[in-house]
């Protein structure tokens, strides 16, 4: 029994020291495989400054998006300071120049401030008044010629209704005369003389004939206020219209250039890349 526990206790230690030696050969394999693979660290900096730069020169030139909640000037902003703060972390603060953290400063305080549209926004005011004048002053032209065609139509249908009543009237009045007796006519008392009721048809119809021409002419008086050809009585205003909101796409274009920063993108990038590209 004694003899078996020694055998069972040696067994043990031999397992024990293979495995020990396995884990050591194990750990120094994987050093040896560090130690082959590690690369210069110059090469790796030199690799971070030219990646960094290239990114900076495609950021000054990026477009941003016009759909709403698309790519815009928060989202170049945060674009700008990861790279930044990514470049920092891999650089080592002792490598960062006193160029380089001016130039950053630089950027900082500029995208602090909102850029000034105020002069812009003054303009596209004073634009969108002039235009609403001119705007106001062709719809009131036009609901007046579109209501006044309207009240001709209520009165054309409205003289055509009397005079058909008075057409009415006097064929009535004519079939009773002609089955009165002359006798009858004879002995009436005389009544004092009334307007002819031929008279009054004849004045209905010279006002129904005279209506259609109105209508007409008012309808085209309503056609020509759109035209921008000279027969438009608001000829000069459609000119002044086009030129002006020709002049408020533009306006708006600026200003959306001023606040998105486009000329000013490449102007402060440019110079954070150069100063990355002379460091040490």
């Amino acid at each position: 029994m004694n003899r078996l526990n020694q055998i069972q206790r040696r067994l043990w230690f031999l397992v024990e020291d293979d495995s020990i030696g396995r884990r050591v050969m194990k750990n120094h394999t994987f050093h040896q495989r560090k130690i082959r693979v590690q690369e210069n660290p110059e090469l790796d900096f030199d690799q971070l400054k030219a990646r960094t730069v290239n990114a900076l020169n495609k950021l000054g030139h990026q477009k941003f998006s016009s759909e709403p909640g698309g790519y815009a000037l928060e989202n170049w902003v945060r674009g700008v300071n990861v790279l930044l703060d990514e470049f920092e972390g891999k650089a080592g603060a002792t490598r960062l120049t006193l160029e380089y953290k001016a130039r950053r400063q630089g950027l900082n305080d500029y995208l602090s401030k909102p850029a000034s549209t105020s002069s812009i926004d003054a303009e596209i005011s004073e634009l969108g008044a002039n235009i609403s004048d001119i705007e106001g002053r062709i719809e009131a032209e036009r609901v007046s010629i579109t209501s006044r065609i309207s009240e001709l139509k209520v009165d054309q249908a409205r003289l055509l209704s009397e005079l058909e009543r008075e057409r009415r009237r006097v064929g009535n009045t004519t079939a009773e005369q002609q089955t009165n007796s002359y006798i009858t006519r004879l002995f009436m008392r005389k009544k004092s003389p009334t307007r002819n009721p031929e008279n009054r048809i004849s004045e209905l119809e010279s006002k129904v004939a005279i209506l259609p021409n109105e209508i007409l002419d008012q309808q085209r008086q309503l056609k020509t206020l759109d035209l921008h050809s000279p027969e438009s009585p608001f000829a000069e205003d459609w000119k002044q219209l086009d030129s002006m909101r020709s002049r408020m796409k533009d306006m708006e274009n600026e200003k959306l250039d001023k606040i998105q920063l486009v000329k000013e993108r490449a102007e402060l990038t440019g110079p954070i890349a150069d100063a990355i590209s002379r460091i040490q």
